[in-house]
């Protein structure tokens, strides 16, 4: 029998109102009606229901989230830079632990063999490909990801095995990053998720582990998806590529 594959994404209001519903449209469009996608929101109600998808407030689901949350309100916490007098996006630990969290609650609570946690500016474009995706997130492996050499994880695309036997100490120790004051003991512009995932997995060096950089030749070691095979059924609109749909 097929191993089950899921979705998972998260965004607030301003985000589904830029990108997010967008997103959800194109996994009704595309997506087998036996998949569920797996939303975690803030603020925005639900309101493309659809039978294979789960609505889950992220707050409600993961309240230690939201009282860590409250208690760094300073904008520090939040990306602003005193010591430059500008907001810098990978100091913005706030704003990225809601991706993180988002994750760590589908890992912990799933029933499937894959998850598939897409960021809300991805849209599908095409039928996925099922077999490639259980093919890059085999059942003995922990997680799969892009570990840029620069950057390190492509946190726009990541994969779970939540079945693996230390998939719930992954997603615990995820937690704890932000939880504990981890996170903020990090070197300089290191507070985004593209480094809390990576040091996370850093603890977990003894589990396979898929990195996709290193499976595929060829990939852009910046921004690997459109240079990967999943470019064949999604297309990550990461930063300013976001303007191109309202071009």
């Amino acid at each position: 029998m097929p191993r089950i594959v899921e979705v998972a994404t998260t965004y607030n209001k301003k985000y589904y109102d830029l990108i997010a519903k967008k997103m959800v449209e194109s996994f009704v469009k595309y997506w087998p009606k036996d998949i569920q996608l797996h939303v975690y929101w803030q603020e925005q109600e639900p309101e493309i229901l659809e039978p294979n998808i789960v609505y889950h407030e992220l707050y409600k689901v993961q309240s230690q989230l939201k009282e860590w949350i409250d208690k760094h309100p300073e904008s520090g916490y939040h990306g602003w830079r005193g010591d430059r007098n500008k907001y810098v996006w990978k100091n913005d630990g706030i704003k990225f632990s809601h991706k993180v969290f988002a994750q760590t609650h589908r890992i912990k609570n799933s029933n499937a063999d894959v998850i598939l946690y897409s960021d809300a500016d991805t849209l599908y474009t095409a039928k996925p490909n099922l077999d490639y995706l259980r093919e890059i997130c085999p059942a003995d492996s922990l997680c799969t990801f892009f570990d840029r050499p620069k950057f390190r994880d492509e946190t726009g695309f990541y994969m779970h095995n939540p079945q693996h036997p230390q998939a719930k100490d992954w997603a615990n120790r995820l937690e704890e990053i932000y939880l504990s004051g981890e996170v903020w003991t990090y070197e300089e512009n290191k507070q985004a998720d593209q480094y809390t995932m990576a040091y996370g997995r850093d603890s977990f060096k003894e589990c396979k582990q898929m990195d996709l950089m290193q499976y595929h030749n060829g990939v852009d070691a910046k921004d690997p998806v459109p240079t990967s095979p999943l470019s064949e059924f999604l297309n990550h609109l990461k930063g300013n590529k976001k303007g191109d749909i309202f071009a």
